[in-house]
């Protein structure tokens, strides 16, 4: 690769800003130039001048380079010890509320809310009142999770009970039942802007906020604390956890896990 100066990765940066709205000044320096560096290896390019003049000559690259900078690996029930205590832990706490609403914030291609949706089904009555919002800032990704369309690779931690319960089986895929999709809206949404309106009894936030600056990252810790009602509870990655002041207006109920509850008490004043 040619010579890289400073000057032309920010003058990239301002371009991708300009034109698709990503702030790539919310992500850590060395996570966006590897992801750069993906793209610019798979078009031929060696110079953030080249791959600049790429963009402004072929706007569905921007897509391309979203999808990239974007992490949408995933699969169901990924980590499932993490959906075992949510199941243990969070249900049965939120599953008090009349109508309960969960975001599940970098949803990716839909497996996170969807298996999200397959445990709130599993444990809440029949009768329950219950929404997810999946939001994701990639409207590739978001197209395929509202198909809700999935290979075997991505639902083998699904036992097999609740993919009977819970799937159609196509030829070729598994295609997430009306059931399941019903409760989950997806909307694109960019965690570096404004956020959702309205309350949540749960917040599932997973190995997003890695790849943000720690600026952005106390910014949304408390975005956070001020959405979740009393006692409402915020899920992380296991590589992540709470800054400075915010661990004080948390009970760790499993630290390992990173389940927090928010310490706030008393009837939501909505």
């Amino acid at each position: 690769m040619t010579f890289q100066t400073e000057n032309q990765f920010q003058e990239l940066c301002q371009l991708i800003l300009k034109q698709v709205g990503l702030d790539c000044q919310q992500y850590k320096v060395n996570y966006l130039k590897r992801r750069l560096a993906v793209r610019m290896r798979a078009t031929k390019l060696d110079s953030y001048v080249k791959y600049r003049q790429l963009l402004e000559n072929d706007s569905e690259e921007y897509g391309r380079l979203l999808d990239r900078l974007t992490i949408n690996v995933s699969n169901f029930f990924r980590d499932t010890v993490v959906y075992d205590q949510i199941k243990r832990i969070i249900i049965p706490e939120i599953g008090k509320q009349r109508n309960i609403r969960i975001w599940s914030a970098g949803c990716a291609n839909g497996e996170e809310p969807y298996s999200l949706a397959i445990r709130l089904k599993e444990g809440l009555p029949a009768s329950g009142i219950w929404e997810i919002l999946a939001t994701d800032i990639d409207p590739t990704v978001l197209a395929r999770a509202r198909q809700g369309e999935y290979r075997d690779e991505t639902i083998k931690n699904v036992p097999v009970f609740l993919r009977k319960k819970y799937f159609e089986k196509t030829e070729m895929t598994w295609k997430i039942n009306r059931s399941i999709a019903e409760h989950v809206q997806f909307r694109q949404h960019d965690l570096t802007g404004s956020m959702p309106v309205g309350r949540f009894d749960l917040i599932v936030c997973r190995n997003v906020l890695i790849y943000f600056v720690a600026g952005l990252q106390e910014k949304l810790f408390k975005s956070f604390h001020e959405l979740l009602r009393p006692n409402g509870f915020l899920v992380l990655g296991k590589t992540e956890t709470l800054l400075g002041d915010m661990r004080r207006l948390y009970h760790i109920r499993d630290i390992r896990e990173r389940i927090y509850q928010k310490k706030e008490a008393g009837p939501d004043t909505e």
